[in-house]
C-alpha cells in the first residue's frame, strides 16, 4: 500500500479559493476549472499562493513579458474605462478582478504555448493597445 501524502498547503489554498469564489459569486464549475488549470501551471500557482498568504503580489513570473501585477493594473484600467471614470468605486469588486487576473494569466500562458490558439496579435498587444477612445 502506498503512503498517503497530504499537501496541507494545497488543501488550505483550495479552501480559501472556495471561500473567495463564494464571496464573489462564482460558480463551482468556474472554481473547479480554475483550480484544475492553476495546478497545471506551477509558476502561476506559486504567484497565487503567495498572494493568498501575503495579500500582496510576488510578481516574479511573467508571460509575454507581463507579470500578474501588470495584468491586475490592466484589469483595473479596463474597468475604469467601462465606467468612464478615473477611479474605482464601491461597484468595483477587486476580489473578482484578482481571480480574473490569475485566470487571464493562465490563458495567456496557454496561448503562448499554443500558436494555433493565438489570435495573431497576442494578449500583450491587447493589453498595450486597447486603452479606450479618450487617450491621446
Amino acid at each position: 500500500m502506498q503512503p498517503i501524502i497530504i499537501a496541507s498547503e494545497k488543501l488550505k489554498l483550495y479552501k480559501e479559493l472556495c471561500r473567495l469564489c463564494e464571496f464573489v459569486g462564482y460558480t463551482e464549475k468556474w472554481r473547479d476549472r480554475f483550480w484544475e488549470d492553476l495546478l497545471k501551471e506551477e509558476e502561476i500557482y506559486k504567484e497565487f499562493l503567495y498572494y493568498m498568504e501575503h495579500q500582496d503580489f510576488l510578481d516574479v513570473y511573467k508571460v509575454e513579458g507581463m507579470s500578474v501585477l501588470d495584468i491586475f493594473v490592466w484589469q483595473m484600467r479596463k474597468f475604469n474605462l467601462r465606467l468612464d471614470r478615473g477611479k474605482n468605486g464601491e461597484e468595483c469588486d477587486k476580489m473578482a478582478m484578482l481571480l480574473e487576473t490569475f485566470r487571464y494569466m493562465i490563458d495567456m500562458k496557454r496561448k503562448e504555448e499554443s500558436p494555433e490558439k493565438s489570435d495573431g496579435q497576442g494578449c500583450r498587444w491587447s493589453m498595450e493597445m486597447r486603452n479606450g477612445m479618450d487617450e491621446l
